[in-house]
């Protein structure tokens, strides 16, 4: 950053600001009013403008408005000794970078100046050759990794004929838009798509979404009676999104459904033909189910003639960049901002997060980050948290110890030491450091280890009996 425009009718302030800028190597513009300090940006570019609310004639309000439509990569910092609420409200919401409130702290400038000159290097950094991908072409299909290359297939595979598809995945790996591929590219892509959820409804409505019912079939049924999901599926395709969550007493009558291809409305006598293909999906791993007498074995077996299992987002890390840059370009339709992209440190951060909230979690993080920005480029600063935060545990039972442990434990205690019931509780400080670092390491041990219980035990050195007390004590 080199140039840095001042506009305020003070003159000591501009004064002061010249004298503080011009030691730290900036060449300073000064203007005393939004008409000159228009006509020096047009002129110079500066990389920054120091921009005052109250100025004779046109308000600095609205000079921030022209600024950001007429230069959109120079960043306002808007300052202000009046009504500080509103003015502060207002200036963020027409994109200013920051507000300043009078009078001035230098160490808040500097601290300004550092964040835009890392914007300025982020920018840079980011290629301009770097792919870009069209949110109007194949919006939601987005990866290049082997393992979303084979789910690619799979869907031009299914897409050919009608049979009913299983699809399995954790929250947030995308079940919903594979299912809607597949009918977008399918001989049915121009009748409905029908979406139910089968752990949104009780028993009773989820039976009469799905079946419908004649008239007067029980207590509040309309008169005329009401078409179900299977019949306004009809020619289409009926999506029945976490089916692991259904009843024993529905999966029976589902499965009789798929047999025989027909349906019985409730309260009605007679059974009426569909014609409507049948896509499943669930988080759940229903083999377990199976196993443990929550899914009916035989519907198991028939809603699997083709399963389809989505990776989760930590296993297929290549394709998170381009993700991002798609969620990005998303969200600056949404905004209607244009953003340049994501800094270097941000993807790398997405790379050691665990995402346990899989490709939904990255899309929110994104959306959320382009909301904060004040700037064009997604900044670490900008991200949740959890993701700024997050300690990468390598499985490597030798590098469980040193830097990366040291650093995991040293959160564990900061984590315990700052809870407000720390210091009431001093007799247990050491049990509850212990357990809280205990429900820590068994946690992120279950993300990297998807649940192996078999190789977390050998892992912490512990027998599987030893680990399942520890878990039920931890309430895990």
């Amino acid at each position: 950053m080199d140039t840095i425009l001042v506009i305020d009718d003070d003159s000591n302030i501009c004064w002061a600001f010249e004298q503080f800028l011009q030691d730290l190597n900036y060449n300073v513009l000064i203007a005393s009013n939004s008409e000159d300090g228009l006509r020096l940006a047009a002129e110079h570019q500066p990389d920054l403008v120091l921009l005052d609310v109250q100025l004779p004639g046109m308000s600095g309000l609205e000079a921030l408005q022209q600024f950001k439509s007429l230069h959109t990569k120079m960043q306002v910092v808007v300052m202000s000794a009046y009504d500080n609420i509103a003015n502060t409200i207002q200036s963020m919401s027409l994109q200013a970078f920051d507000f300043l409130p009078k009078p001035i702290d230098l160490k808040q400038v500097k601290s300004i100046l550092e964040r835009i000159s890392q914007l300025q290097q982020a920018r840079r950094s980011i290629s301009a050759t770097s792919e870009r991908i069209s949110v109007k072409s194949s919006p939601q299909l987005i990866g290049q990794s082997q393992q979303m290359l084979e789910v690619w297939k799979m869907i031009g595979i299914m897409a050919a004929n009608s049979m009913t598809v299983l699809i399995e995945g954790e929250n947030g790996t995308g079940k919903g838009v594979v299912a809607r591929a597949i009918h977008n590219n399918s001989s049915r892509r121009h009748n409905p798509f029908i979406i139910v959820d089968c752990g949104a409804l009780p028993d009773n409505l989820l039976e009469s979404e799905l079946f419908g019912y004649e008239a007067g079939a029980f207590t509040g049924a309309q008169k005329k009676g009401k078409l179900g999901k299977f019949e306004l599926a009809n020619s289409g395709t009926l999506f029945l999104d976490e089916i692991g969550n259904m009843s024993s007493a529905l999966q029976m009558r589902l499965l009789r459904t798929l047999q025989d291809s027909e349906i019985e409305r409730l309260g009605g006598t007679r059974s009426v033909a569909i014609n409507a293909r049948v896509i499943a999906a669930t988080n759940l791993i229903l083999e377990k189910s199976v196993k443990n007498g929550h899914f009916r074995e035989d519907l198991y077996y028939r809603l699997k003639q083709v399963p389809i299992a989505l990776p989760p987002l930590r296993k297929r890390s290549q394709d998170i960049s381009m993700l991002a840059q798609h969620f990005l370009e998303q969200s600056s339709i949404e905004l209607n901002r244009h953003f340049y992209g994501i800094e270097d440190q941000c993807l790398a951060l997405f790379q050691n997060y665990h995402w346990p909230g899989n490709v939904r979690e990255l899309e929110n993080a994104i959306k959320s980050a382009a909301v904060l920005s004040r700037s064009d480029v997604i900044l670490p600063d900008h991200l949740p948290s959890e993701i700024r935060n997050f300690v990468s545990f390598n499985l490597d039972t030798e590098n469980l110890r040193g830097t990366l442990f040291d650093e995991t434990f040293e959160l564990a205690v900061r984590k315990i030491l700052d809870s407000p019931n720390t210091l009431s509780d001093q007799n247990n400080l050491y049990k509850t450091l212990t357990n809280s670092l205990d429900k820590e390491l068994i946690l992120a041990l279950r993300q990297e280890t998807d649940n192996n219980y078999s190789k977390m035990a050998k892992l912490l050195g512990i027998s599987r009996t030893t680990l399942w007390q520890k878990i039920k004590t931890l309430q895990i």
